[in-house]
């Protein structure tokens, strides 16, 4: 019986991983872009410009954070917190929590506005 649990799990990955994942994906994916070419050099229709603000703001609105220097007496480098608003392409403003998990105040702040290099996302 175990050995037909392992030879199931063996066929279970290859399925998803080279059948599933190569083949099929491969193929939507090929053609999406066929349809995407032909609609740009047959038609003539243009992609509309993306605006880095909003790619910004889907990227990093409300994600978990972490410190990577230390800010101030209170804000250390390892702290953990969450962006709350995206300035422009160099501040955020974010939030951080203390070990117990209660939000941070410093000078009757708790939100604290920082700089894109002084942290890094949190898996």
């Amino acid at each position: 019986m175990i050995v037909f649990e392992i030879i199931g799990e063996i066929l279970g990955r290859i399925f998803v991983e080279i059948i599933f994942e190569g083949i099929i994906v491969g193929t939507y994916r090929l053609l999406k872009k066929g349809v995407e070419w032909i609609k740009v050099n047959i038609f003539g229709f243009r992609p509309k410009p993306t605006d880095p603000q909003k790619s910004l703001d889907k990227k990093l609105l409300y994600k978990k954070i972490e410190l990577t220097e230390n800010l101030s007496s209170v804000l250390k480098s390892g702290q953990i917190g969450a962006i709350l608003e995206v300035i422009n392409q160099d501040k955020v403003f974010a939030e951080f929590y203390d070990r117990q998990g209660n939000q941070i105040e410093w000078k009757d702040e708790l939100v604290f506005e920082i700089k894109m290099n002084q942290f890094k996302l949190k898996k």
